[in-house]
This record gives structure tokens, sequence and C-alpha cells, in this order.
């Protein structure tokens, strides 16, 4: 038995494209009790709940303060929440969702509160789903670890998937999706539409996307089976764009995803939407940690650029977990195919062996293909960026990929052409 920092579950079969969209991966089963409402849930995280109503209700105004709310479901005990405050609205056809964030949660309630967020199973299911059901193939410092950045996401507002992308991908699961319904959610905010046709036109250079191009040229263009994971970037990128480190991280991994999209290319079974999304995510706990303490990480995600073990480190020694952790767990939670959480998780690694690849053949290639994006895109910042640590990533990812120098110098030359600069990323 393999001992790895982390080790995934044997893959189970595919699913048929039918079955698949039978069966939405998004299901939330519980109710709100607020103000002698009772609402429907949407959504729940660590530092948020959501709910949904057929009417509007005008005591809902963001900002407004709420005490004992109570929460219910079939899978743990009901709870109250002491405190949250409303803080988003949408509309969409005809229902009403409103966010709400947590102010104040008792001890015990925030124990039935994670096990509602882990589907009444807690710590152990996430442990066994992201590193492997039996416990002799986990880590005893990954699972510190895990445990360490949980508690450290109750302190910081994970936002909720907004109504529009899970509207997107209920539509994309049923049997014959609805192109005028996709349209229409994709074109609902003006600045995500203008953010989803710019990482269209990035990860799809060659299909000639404009600004001006109609949304369903696009789809028509990049297949359906691609929008999800462009529509989650294009959200994704609007939402975590709340500081100039935040914007940096979230650039950097922008770049991160043109590389990997053009890398794809030579992965089987990598679609360039796909790769795309893993590019952009694979800092995503680092967004989070710096939500934590800003001032203290600006130097580690700097480090980063250029000495990612170091600056892993780093994280180590002053939260005692790293932004694969975290990432992992947030991207989990936002219900990200296993292959790119998991692939966060192992971005880092250096133990990724032949038997390992036997049986994670792909969560184990984005993982790689993480790896190599990472110094794509940092090296497009110059050559101070190239260290040693850099240069032994690319050869430990290009040791384990069927990836030429060719279709390196073509991501790093995307980068260099379409990608951000590195005063955008670097200049903090």
């Amino acid at each position: 038995m393999q001992t790895l920092d982390s080790v995934p579950p044997a893959p189970e079969a595919p699913e048929t494209q039918e079955d698949r969209r039978q069966h939405p991966r998004y299901e939330r089963d519980f109710t709100v009790t607020l103000n002698n409402f009772q609402l429907d849930g949407y959504d729940i995280s660590q530092g948020g709940i959501s709910f949904v109503t057929d009417t509007s209700v005008k005591e809902f105004q963001i900002g407004r303060l709420f005490s004992n709310v109570q929460v219910s479901s079939l899978k743990t005990e009901p709870y109250k929440i002491e405190a949250l405050v409303i803080s988003s609205y949408r509309r969409r056809h005809d229902r009403h969702y409103y966010g709400a964030r947590l102010v104040n949660l008792s001890e015990p309630a925030q124990t039935l509160h994670d096990a509602l967020i882990q589907g009444g199973a807690g710590l152990n299911a996430l442990l066994e789903d992201t590193c492997g059901a039996e416990k002799s193939g986990i880590s005893p410092h990954l699972e510190s670890r895990l445990i360490t950045a949980l508690e450290l996401l109750k302190r910081v507002y994970v936002y909720h998937l907004p109504p529009e992308l899970l509207a997107v991908k209920e539509e994309l699961y049923r049997p014959n999706p609805n192109l005028s319904q996709i349209e229409s959610l994709i074109r609902k905010s003006p600045e995500t539409l203008a953010e989803f046709i710019k990482i269209a036109k990035d990860a799809y250079p060659k299909k000639s996307i404009d600004q001006l191009m109609k949304v369903r040229t696009i789809l028509n263009l990049i297949g359906l089976d691609n929008v999800f994971e462009l529509f989650s970037s294009a959200i994704l990128v609007r939402q975590h764009n709340n500081s100039p480190l935040e914007n940096a991280i979230m650039k950097h991994g922008m770049n991160a995803g043109l590389a990997a999209a053009e890398l794809s290319d030579s992965i089987d079974g990598i679609s360039r939407s796909e790769a795309y999304l893993a590019g952009l995510l694979q800092n995503i706990g680092a967004v989070f940690l710096s939500k934590i303490d800003p001032i203290a990480y600006k130097p580690i995600f700097l480090k980063s650029l250029s000495k990612p073990y170091t600056a892993r480190q780093q994280e180590l020694d002053m939260f005692d977990t790293s932004h694969s952790e975290a990432g992992v767990i947030i991207a989990k939670n936002w219900d990200m195919i296993p292959e790119i959480y998991k692939g966060i998780l192992l971005h880092h690694s250096r133990h990724i062996t032949p038997q390992i690849r036997q049986t994670h053949n792909k969560i184990c290639n984005m993982a790689l293909l993480m790896m190599l994006s990472d110094f794509v895109a940092c090296s497009a910042m110059g050559q101070n960026y190239v260290s040693d640590e850099l240069k032994q990533s690319r050869d430990y990812a290009l040791s384990h990929l069927d990836i030429s120098q060719e279709h390196v110098r073509a991501a790093y030359t995307m980068v260099i052409t379409t990608g951000y600069k590195v005063t955008d990323i670097a200049g903090l």
C-alpha cells in the first residue's frame, strides 16, 4: 500500500450522459425557518446559507440581521443559527433566491452545520472521498491539514454558487438541454457575459471567437459539454476580485488556465475547458488563506511565483495547512468534478507513482497539468522567476506527461501574448 499525501479513491464506473443528466450532482434537502417563514434551503457552506421562496419577502433586505434562525434536515438534528445577515438577492423564473452570511453559530450548532455541508458524514466522508476509503492509505499529516483547513475556512465567507450557474448546470443535465434557456442565463449579467466570452476566446483561440459574437454561436462552437466549466470560470473570476491580493492571485490563475488549455491538447481525456478551470482553481485555496491574514500572506504568494515548494512550506509554518488542502475543500464544496478537486490536492505532490497512475490516471494528469501550467505562467513573468524549484516542478510534470517542448513553448507564447503581465500580478 502506497502511503502518500493524497491517495484518491478507486474510480467508479462512468455514467452514461443520459444517466448523468437525470441525476444532477447538486442537490440540497433542508429548510430554513426565519421570522416565521419556512423556506426551502438552496445552498450551504462553512460561512453562509441560502434559501428560495416563491414570493418576494420585503423583510429580507440586504444587510438586515436576523436571530434564532432554525435549520431542519433529515440528515441532521435541527439546529439554530444565532445570527445571520442577508447578503445577496437574485430572482430567476419567478423564484426569489436569498443568500445570508453567518454571524454567530454556537459550537454544538456548528457541528451539525458542518455535518449538513458534508451530507451528514462530516470529515470522515471528506477524507474517504478525497483520499481513499482505507485509512492506511491516508497520511496522518494530510488528515491533520484537512482538519485545520476546515476550521480555518469557518473564519471566512466561502461564496455560494450563484443561482444562474446552478440553473445552467441543471439545464445541461437534462436529456434535451434548452439552448435558449442556457443562453438567457449566461447573458443575465453583462459583466459575467463579457468575462465568459473572453475566457471562451482564450481557451479556444482557434475558434475565432470575438466579443461581438452571439452567445448561441459561441455555444455551438465550443459544444455544450464545455459550457459549465467556462461559465464557472467566468463567475469565479467575477466573484474573487475584492482586493489587490485576491485580484493578483486570480490573474495568475487565469494565466495558468490559458497555459493549461493549450497544454491539454497533448493529454487524452481532458478538454480545454476542463483544463482552463483546473488551471484557474489550482490556487483558489490561496485566495481564501489570503482573506485570513492578507498582510502576512502577500509575501507567501509572491514567493510562490518562483519558489512553489518554499512558499507551501511557509503556508504550513503559518497555518498548519496549505492552499492545496483549503482548495480541495472549497472546490468539492462547490461541486467541481472529482478530477479537478483531487487534482488540486495533488498539484504540488512529487509522489505520483506508476501504481497510482494506473488506477487514477485522469486525476494524476490533471494534477500534473496544473503543475506544468503553473510553471508556464510563472516563467512568462520573466527569467528572474525561473528558479531551480520552478524547474524541478516543470521537470517532474514533464517526466510523467507526454508533452513536447514545442507544446510547452506554444503555451508560453499564449500566456506572453494573451495573458496578464508581471505588473498585473506581482506589482502589489
